[in-house]
C-alpha cells in the first residue's frame, strides 16, 4: 500500500513538473538559443570576409529570422524573446523589408514596453518611416519621434529630435540640406 501511495505521489509530481515547464521546457529553450547562437556565429564569420559576405544569400538571414521567431513563439513572455524580436527588427531592415522591420519593432514595443534598448528601437522605427518607407508617412514619423521624446534622452539628442519635429513637413533629405545650410 505504501509503495502504491509513494508511486502515485511520484507520478503526480512528475506530471506536474512536466506541465509547469520543467526540464523539457528548459531543454527547448537551450536548444533554440544554441541554434540561434550558431547561426549568428556563422553569419558573423561570413561577414568578416567582404568577398564571402557579398556572396551570402538572403536565405541565410531568413534562416536566422526563423530561428529567432521560433524562440519568440515558443516563449513569448521570456526576456530573451524581446531580444529575438529586436534582432528580427534589425535583420528585416538589413534585408530592406522595412514594413516587416517596423511591424516587429511595434510588436516588441507592445509586448515589452520597458525594453532596455527602447530608445534605439524607437529611433530606428522613426528613421525608417522618415527615410526608407515610401511614400513617407509624416504622421508615423511624428508618432515615433514623440514617443522617443518621452524617454530619458540626453539633452543634445532631445534637442535634435525636437528640431526634427519642428520641421517634420520636410523629408529627411530636405531637412538635412536645411541643416547643412545653417538654418
Amino acid at each position: 500500500m505504501r509503495i502504491t501511495y509513494a508511486f502515485f505521489i511520484f507520478l503526480s509530481f512528475s506530471l506536474l513538473l512536466g506541465a509547469c515547464g520543467g526540464p523539457a521546457k528548459t531543454d527547448k529553450k537551450t536548444e533554440l538559443k544554441t541554434s540561434i547562437k550558431a547561426m549568428e556565429d556563422s553569419i558573423s564569420t561570413i561577414q568578416k570576409d567582404p568577398m564571402q559576405a557579398a556572396k551570402m544569400p538572403s536565405l541565410t538571414n531568413i534562416e536566422l529570422i526563423n530561428r529567432l521567431l521560433a524562440y519568440y513563439h515558443a516563449f513569448p513572455q521570456d526576456k530573451y524573446a524581446a531580444e529575438c524580436l529586436f534582432k528580427v527588427h534589425i535583420k528585416y531592415s538589413d534585408l530592406q523589408a522595412y514594413e516587416l522591420s517596423v511591424s516587429y519593432g511595434d510588436t516588441l514595443l507592445q509586448l515589452f514596453p520597458k525594453y532596455e534598448n527602447k530608445e534605439f528601437l524607437l529611433e530606428s522605427i522613426a528613421s525608417t518611416y522618415d527615410v526608407l518607407i515610401e511614400p513617407r508617412d509624416e504622421q508615423k514619423v511624428r508618432f515615433y519621434y514623440e514617443l522617443l521624446l518621452k524617454e530619458n534622452l540626453k539633452p543634445t539628442k532631445r534637442k535634435d529630435i525636437e528640431n526634427r519635429l519642428a520641421h517634420i513637413d520636410m523629408d529627411f533629405f530636405e531637412y538635412s540640406q536645411f541643416r547643412m545650410n545653417g538654418k
